[in-house]
């Protein structure tokens, strides 16, 4: 049976941290420390996923390695915002009204027992750095006691022209720096980790670190691009009429119109796609520093990590760019956990999971209780036994009433007005044939239907996150 999906009950919408709070029931003796590495905006383009044949990233695949990879993860929402609200919080968009970059978070969650909360009430020591949640220049105000320290990492260094591609659409640009990695943002980031693991504390560690990379623009010294010459970049496996059978609610989102034609028509995708897998690689390097310093600690063997980006990302594929849509490349993303005594080194687990189950999972794996509010599973059965039976699916939400359900063949896309996508990924990895107007297939997208929420909070509204400058929780995201 499918996962049953809580739907939106206002007056019951969260688990009340004052009502929560009581004695520590963690010990630093008897817990483990806890990893949590976040990511912005990494698709599959990794070497352990396969995403693309000139992706190289050894040191995120020998962590990876460490424990077991999720092969079918997907974010919960395919924007920086509803994705990292909804894992951190435990709800899922449509109980929060939290679907797009736009809707503020501070409020909707002030009374939710959030992730970072829930561990430090339970006697953990919790730490912050970077990106975490989708804060502009500094957290909300009432999200600033929700750490014990937070890192500000700083920003990146700027080339010395205003758009290196030349399509000055913002921040939607990509070229190498001179620069060295310690003058980047999340080395500095790793640094701060670093320094925090390897210091004694007397109660269990929780340690967020949130890399801003590879998140627009892809600027990143000169020694990562020249990695990736540009007369060797392959360019995404695309169909020229890809859309053709896509329905208008589906194009609109790709807007082909947009980023895809201006890319095309200056000659800049295969420029874009160097700037990906450059940014990647760099981001790599950071992951493999700090994996020396989880080595170094001595806390691996007591240590729970969890990697995960907070979704996907096309560079073309469907003529669309970004994030911000509901096929495969927009949703599928990084997941894995490690946990000593309970993941076993090289697992893979094909299983259909979204990042909603990472916050039960880690209670769970650090012998916390699940808060009643949290509307995720846990996936330990999985982290145990890969072939475990497995009935769940995963779940995206990219704006009220748009809803796309993953499981081990199917994905099922249902827009706002009804109109739907079905595709076969067992013939069809690419997402190229759209089978939901065909009446062989109408009782599977009747099953996978069934996730899909018949009740859906509206959308959230509230004061603007504060960008309001504090001693204590600073936190850059671009």
């Amino acid at each position: 049976m499918i996962h049953c999906i809580k739907t939106f009950v206002g007056a019951c919408l969260t688990c009340c941290v004052a009502a929560s709070a009581g004695p520590f029931v963690a010990q630093a003796a008897d817990k483990p420390d806890v990893l949590f590495i976040a990511i912005d905006d990494l698709n599959d383009w990794t070497g352990s996923l396969g995403g693309h044949p000139q992706a190289s990233t050894p040191n995120l695949d020998r962590l990876v390695a460490r424990g077991a990879l999720f092969t079918n993860a997907h974010c919960v929402a395919p924007a920086c915002n509803p994705s990292r609200a909804a894992l951190m919080s435990g709800l899922r968009p449509f109980t929060t009204g939290i679907y797009m970059n736009s809707h503020p978070y501070g409020l909707p969650l002030k009374d939710t027992l959030t992730l970072n909360r829930h561990f430090m009430q339970q006697g953990y020591r919790v730490l912050g750095g970077g990106k975490i949640y989708h804060g502009r220049g500094g957290l909300p105000d009432e999200h600033q006691a929700d750490w014990h320290e937070y890192f500000h990492r700083g920003g990146d260094p700027r080339p010395p022209v205003k758009s290196i591609s030349g399509l000055n659409m913002a921040h939607f640009d990509w070229g190498p720096l001179d620069a060295s990695d310690e003058e980047m943002g999340d080395y500095r980031l790793v640094s701060w980790a670093a320094e925090r693991l390897m210091q004694d504390h007397d109660q269990p560690l929780f340690l967020a670190v949130g890399f801003v990379k590879p998140h627009l623009p892809w600027y990143v010294p000169r020694k990562y691009f020249d990695r990736f010459p540009l007369d060797s970049i392959q360019l995404p496996v695309v169909k020229d009429d890809d859309l053709d059978d896509v329905p208008p609610a589906g194009v609109r989102m790709a807007r082909p119109e947009g980023d895809h034609r201006a890319v095309v028509s200056n000659k800049q995708w295969h420029h874009a796609v160097q700037g990906y897998l450059a940014t990647n690689k760099f981001l790599d390097g950071q992951i493999g520093r700090l994996l020396e310093a989880i080595d170094r600690s001595g806390r691996a063997d007591r240590m729970v990590i969890v990697l995960w980006s907070d979704h996907g990302w096309h560079l073309g594929e469907k003529q669309h760019w970004r994030k911000f849509a509901l096929w495969e490349r927009a949703t599928r993303a990084p997941l894995a956990f490690i946990a000593p005594g309970v993941t076993r080194p090289g697992t893979r687990v094909d299983a259909p999971v979204d990042f909603l189950c990472i916050y039960p999972t880690l209670a769970d794996l650090a012998g916390l209780p699940v808060p009643s509010h949290v509307e995720g599973p846990s996936v330990r059965p999985l982290l145990v036994d890969p072939q475990s039976d497995w009935d769940d699916v995963a779940l995206i939400t990219h704006g009220r009433g748009n809803h796309a359900v993953r499981d081990r063949h199917w994905r099922y896309i249902r827009y706002a007005d009804g109109s739907e996508e079905l595709y076969d990924h067992r013939n069809d990895p690419h997402e190229w044939t759209n089978l939901a107007n065909d009446p062989q297939h109408a009782p599977v997208k009747q099953r996978l239907g069934t996730a899909i929420p018949s009740e859906e909070a509206p959308e959230a509204t509230g004061p603007a996150k504060s960008a309001k400058k504090t001693t204590r929780a600073k936190i850059e995201t671009p």
